[in-house]
């Protein structure tokens, strides 16, 4: 190597690590949990750099040595990650054949395949985003970190060994183009791939190099002693107020990442070679204690939390989730005591052959039983009819075609596709508008008659906004959406969407289409209003009709699995359903928004038909109304007749 660093000279255990590591997961656990620490999250970011930093040591270590062996490296790694991750997915398969609906089965095997593969990162970035709500269900989402190091392994000791036989002298260039490159990717991704960058590698890397140059290179820290005190407690605050001031829609990693990551080098460097206050602070035996069983500890909690909102029917109590942490302290001192350290001794695997075997065999088994899950779709075999036919509502999929190429062709499609029939009337918005096409249907069928509608995903009917991070298409797919059914002859528009996540200021989830980003003091639930007040008066402006329709209770919970526990556990079905009072808590600001619209709409409201007393509805002769927890079921669509047949019947009545 270029230089040897102090690092490399007088490498021993570093106690304050492992603090540092408390330091990292605790945050994480309270942020699951939903206990605070909103910023929590980035409590992974830490990790990343403390593994960087003791797997470059270790490697750069014994290239100065002369001993580097890949198979020597894999083996400690095998060793140090492998068996308490393989128990944690086998015990999470296990519970979750017990547990989990065919569906949310299914998913776990798909999951666990990809983690036995290392591309759970790759399969999660697929999915829904990391704070979405479906990702609440996977329990399987936190190994995406594990995919992102396991990724890193494998491509940095190769660059090392290639890099200090045939170009020791380009190291610090190669590693700092590297690190530099991931970072503005790391600066752009957030804003363009947000997903994307969130859980690959290419935006990732920085933080993971950053530990890697720290090892590396001898950085002496200016003004000794005291310089130390203060960079090292430097470091602890950059990692801890991010932790207290960031939200989940913080764009992230980004510029974002360089505080907590920043923070973690200065630490780390501050308490080399200095005694400092935070060294000491980090070094005490309780903080030790929870860095050295860490690893385990944030395998565990994840599943545990999720299990327990699978089982429970409203928000998982304070008490039940401070158990499930308490459990998860408990089977992460079990795994680091009877799973992670016998492991690492080379008594329990006699050499290396039997280490890589265990691997494979690890392997396989996990790849085997997530493909059974998967291929089986969730074994259904194991709930009775009763239960099985609630469940299926879960996997409804409406047969109308997206219609996502309508900024290519220019055409919004027909649901029934009639061929001489001219339809006036449209329905536009988000995947509220297509849960509810089922009602529509049957209504075209009934009429002889047929309609246009524009659903997509995320998109609200609203003209001239954009979603931050950005939505690729949003403004220019609802553009088209106007051009179109001006051409249509549209007489009646009737729009349908999940209206409250819009506007909220936590999501930050509008912009003008302009900049795409909201002006300095203006919220977003003013450019939501705004918006949504010029997209009706323009389209009343062209002579259409327009029909609003409020939103439809939201459950917080899978009503199928709910009335499935509900079922199993002999809890009271009608007692599921959210309160009238919280739904109308929740929908307060929308629905003064919507019904101060005046003379321009006419506006239908779902409550009535989907209220049972003081409670919201969650089925209908056992059948649930929705296929998750705001997506109505086929069902649950069609007992909005009453709401939309009036339209319906004035089209007839006014054609004869």
């Amino acid at each position: 190597m270029e230089k040897i660093s102090p690092d490399l000279e007088n490498f021993c255990y570093r106690p304050e690590i492992d603090g540092l590591r408390a330091l990292a997961v605790l945050p994480v656990l309270l942020f699951h949990a939903g206990l605070g620490m909103r910023g929590g999250f980035m409590g992974v970011d830490i990790f990343f750099v403390i593994s960087g930093y003791l797997i470059t040591t270790l490697i750069a270590r014994d290239l100065q040595l002369g001993c580097f062996k890949m198979r020597d490296f894999w083996e400690r790694r095998i060793r140090r990650i492998l068996p308490a991750a393989a128990v944690m997915v086998i015990a999470t398969l296990i519970a979750g054949a017990i547990i989990l609906l065919p569906q949310s089965f299914e998913n776990l095997g798909q999951s666990a395949l990809a983690q036995s593969l290392m591309v759970s990162n790759f399969y999660f970035w697929q999915q829904d985003g990391y704070f979405a709500a479906p990702s609440d269900y996977e329990a399987l989402l936190h190994t995406w970190s594990l995919a992102v190091e396991e990724q890193f392994y494998l491509i940095l000791p190769a660059l090392l060994v290639f890099l200090n036989r045939k170009f020791p002298a380009r190291i610090t260039l190669v590693l700092g183009l590297v690190f530099l490159t991931s970072l503005i990717w790391s600066f752009l991704g957030p804003y363009l791939y947000p997903t994307a960058s969130f859980y690959l590698l290419p935006a990732r890397a920085w933080e993971l190099l950053l530990g890697s140059l720290i090892a590396i290179f001898a950085i002496k820290v200016p003004g000794g002693r005291l310089g130390a005190e203060f960079l090292s407690l430097a470091g602890i605050v950059l990692m801890v107020y991010p932790m207290l001031t960031y939200v989940p829609t913080t764009p992230f990693p980004g510029i974002a990442a360089i505080s907590p990551c920043l923070g973690a080098a200065l630490f780390i460097l501050a308490t080399r070679k200095h005694g400092t206050l935070a060294r000491q602070f980090l070094s005490l035996s309780p903080f030790v204690f929870i860095g050295k069983i860490s690893y385990s500890l944030y395998l565990w909690h994840w599943p545990l939390l999720v299990f327990g909102r699978h089982l429970s029917i409203h928000e998982t109590s304070l008490e039940n989730r401070l158990v499930l942490l308490i459990a998860s302290f408990a089977l992460a001192i079990l795994s680091w005591r009877y799973v992670e350290t016998p492991f690492r001794r080379p008594g329990l695997l006699a050499g290396q052959k039997q280490t890589f075997i265990f691997f494979y065999v690890a392997t396989f088994i996990i790849a085997v039983a997530g493909t059974i899950a998967y291929k089986t779709d969730g074994l259904p075999i194991r709930f009775d009819s009763k239960i099985l036919a609630v469940s299926r509502v879960s996997d409804e999929k409406f047969d109308a075609p997206d219609n996502r190429n309508l900024r290519e062709d220019g055409k919004i499609p027909r649901l029934e596709k009639t061929p001489d029939v001219k339809p006036t009337i449209m329905v536009w918005g988000d995947s509220h508008a297509k849960a509810a096409l089922p009602v529509f249907r049957v209504l075209c069928q009934h009429y002889q008659t047929d309609i246009l509608y524009a659903c997509k995903g995320g998109t609200p009917p609203i003209l001239g906004i954009a979603r931050k991070p950005l939505k690729e298409d949003m403004a220019e797919y609802n553009d088209a959406v106007f051009g179109a059914l001006q051409k249509e002859g549209i007489k009646t528009i009737i729009l349908i969407a999940r209206w409250r996540i819009y506007p909220q200021e936590s999501t930050s989830f509008f912009s003008p289409n302009i900049t795409y980003r909201t002006p300095n003091g203006t919220s977003s639930e003013v450019v939501f209003e705004t918006q949504l007040r010029k997209t009706i008066k323009q389209l009343y402006a062209k002579g259409i009709r327009v029909v609003i329709m409020k939103q439809v209770p939201f459950q917080r919970r899978s009503v199928p699995q709910n009335i499935v526990n509900a079922v199993r556990f002999g809890r009271n079905e009608n007692k599921i359903g959210v309160s009238v009072e919280d739904h109308l808590k929740d929908q307060e600001y929308v629905n003064g928004v919507i019904d101060s619209l005046g003379p321009y709409v006419t506006i239908l409201d779902p409550l009535p038909i989907l209220r049972n007393g003081n409670r919201t509805r969650i089925s209908q002769d056992g059948k649930p109304l929705y296929r998750d927890a705001d997506h109505l079921s086929f069902t649950g669509s069609q007992i909005l007749r009453p709401l939309f047949e009036p339209i319906f019947k004035n089209l007839s009545s006014s054609s004869k």
